[in-house]
């Protein structure tokens, strides 16, 4: 048997409300039962954080051979308003929305592009604006604040987002089963119990 003072130190994953329980399979067959030890409980502040980056050649090459579909399928009208054609904008922008994927826990697979909006404010600083799906897994991890920064490079784009929850708290809406329209598309079915994302090592397809 382990000693306590051997045992790790395992920190519980936000992939839910606080106090809700973690789904088993998450931790394998075995199952939370069959951790090394007892999942740290959260308290107070918790942050989900998901990072991504993009060759900005990638972006401009799809650009290049299908700018209409590209940017109807990935970016909201606004977003396409903001960036004015530039490569390093929109390759910014598409980092950006992988990373609210990985910090929403569902990966770009369980969300649609467009639900993620990153819009510029009149400072020059990037926010987040949720959509349909995105807007009810936030809901769900009880996420109360939502941040993210961009680096545009000439070769590549950097992006970090940061999801907070607050222990007690829940965001001041509450999204319906029927979440609010992505711009310009229709409202899309939806389960209430949102998967959560599987790690893979493929990259994204842009086209």
């Amino acid at each position: 048997m382990m000693h306590e003072e051997d045992q790790p130190l395992l920190f519980t994953p936000l992939v839910r409300q606080a106090g809700e329980p973690i789904p088993d399979w998450l931790f394998g067959p075995g199952g939370v039962a069959g951790l090394p030890a007892p999942l740290q409980q959260p308290n107070g502040i918790n942050v989900a954080v998901g990072i991504d980056i993009i060759e900005v050649d990638r972006i401009r090459k799809v650009y290049e051979r299908h700018p209409e579909r590209f940017l109807q399928r990935i970016f909201t009208e606004q977003e396409v308003l903001q960036c004015r054609g530039k490569i390093t904008r929109l390759a910014g922008r598409f980092a950006a929305k992988e990373a609210i994927s990985k910090a929403l826990g569902t990966g770009i697979h369980g969300v649609k592009w467009r639900e993620m909006e990153v819009v510029q404010l009149r400072s020059g600083r990037p926010s987040v604006r949720l959509h349909g799906i995105a807007k009810l897994r936030a809901f769900q991890l009880g996420l109360t604040a939502f941040d993210v920064s961009i680096a545009d490079l000439a070769q590549v784009s950097i992006a970090i987002a940061v999801g907070i929850q607050s222990t007690g708290t829940t965001p001041t809406q509450a999204p319906s089963q029927n979440p609010s329209q992505t711009p310009s598309q229709p409202a899309t079915a939806i389960s209430t119990d949102m998967p959560l994302e599987k790690g893979s090592n493929e990259s994204t397809k842009l086209e």
